[in-house]
């Protein structure tokens, strides 16, 4: 597997999806950048059967920079195209973040690529934000200095993540999808959910929601005013030549208004 993985990385086998990330209007304000592996012979491995294989060999590091690069590359293309305004976010590995020179390569992807930096969000899970937390805090400083966006993904499967997320300047919660899975019958789900929302929203940060399946879903989430939204019920990943057509199907956010206010209010704060 180690090496077919690096023939994948010499051989450009690797492919990125992208799913549509709408608003509360279901006009699309973003992309998240998935990445897909073709196989020859095996045909498309999924990420969890590989991932923690490139993390454990370091190969993460080269995946990840082809990752970061072609993503913003690929919103370029779409600036271009007259598709502006729309953001991509792309995960993040802890041994990429924890790199001496990951604000370097940032910095050069973004200069190289030509997007605004506010069109980048970077994710992180939040074991990665609680490990050295204290140089964790100062990367994402610099980060939201160089004006690219941090959101946390997978919010709420951490145990502190109500004690450090008021020390942490990010701008987005991703909700984890097992939190979403259950509604609208689970109550402890839809409890949980409403308490994330309003604690995030009193520290003026923006929440997404992630995994959502079906229309009952997406109504919970919009009577509790979840600010963003992303699933299958909405949008599956699809390969950027498919994701332009899209695009040029449905609406664009031509201002985000609400979650242009909360960033603003929080980066004013900071």
């Amino acid at each position: 597997m180690r090496h077919d993985l690096q023939a994948a990385i010499d051989g450009e086998q690797l492919r990125l999806h992208y799913q549509p990330v709408f608003d509360n209007h279901r006009a699309i304000i973003g992309v998240e950048a998935l990445l897909r592996w073709e196989h020859p012979v095996r045909g498309q491995v999924p990420p969890q059967d590989f991932i923690a294989l490139a993390e454990e060999t370091g190969q993460v590091i080269a995946i990840n920079h082809w990752v970061l690069t072609r993503a913003c590359s690929d919103l370029q293309l779409l600036n271009e195209a007259g598709l502006e305004g729309l953001a991509v976010a792309v995960n993040l590995s802890p041994l990429q973040f924890r790199r001496a020179n990951f604000l370097e390569t940032v910095r050069d992807t973004l200069n190289q690529t030509g997007i605004e930096a506010h069109q980048l969000t970077l994710e992180l899970t939040e074991g990665i934000l609680m490990h050295d937390t204290p140089n964790a805090i100062e990367t994402l400083q610099s980060l939201r200095d160089m004006g690219v966006e941090v959101a946390i993904d997978d919010f709420g499967t951490g145990f502190s993540s109500l004690g450090y997320l008021k020390h942490l300047p990010v701008s987005t919660v991703k909700i984890d999808r097992t939190f979403v899975q259950g509604l609208p019958d689970n109550q402890e789900d839809g409890a949980i959910l409403q308490g994330i929302i309003a604690m995030a929203h009193h520290l003026e940060l923006m929440v997404v929601a992630e995994g959502i399946e079906h229309e009952a879903q997406h109504e919970f989430l919009l009577r509790h005013h979840c600010d963003a939204f992303q699933g299958f019920h909405l949008a599956h990943p699809m390969p950027f030549e498919r994701l332009t057509r899209f695009l040029g199907e449905h609406r664009l956010a031509s201002q985000r208004d609400a979650i242009d206010r909360s960033r603003r209010k929080r980066h004013s704060q900071a």
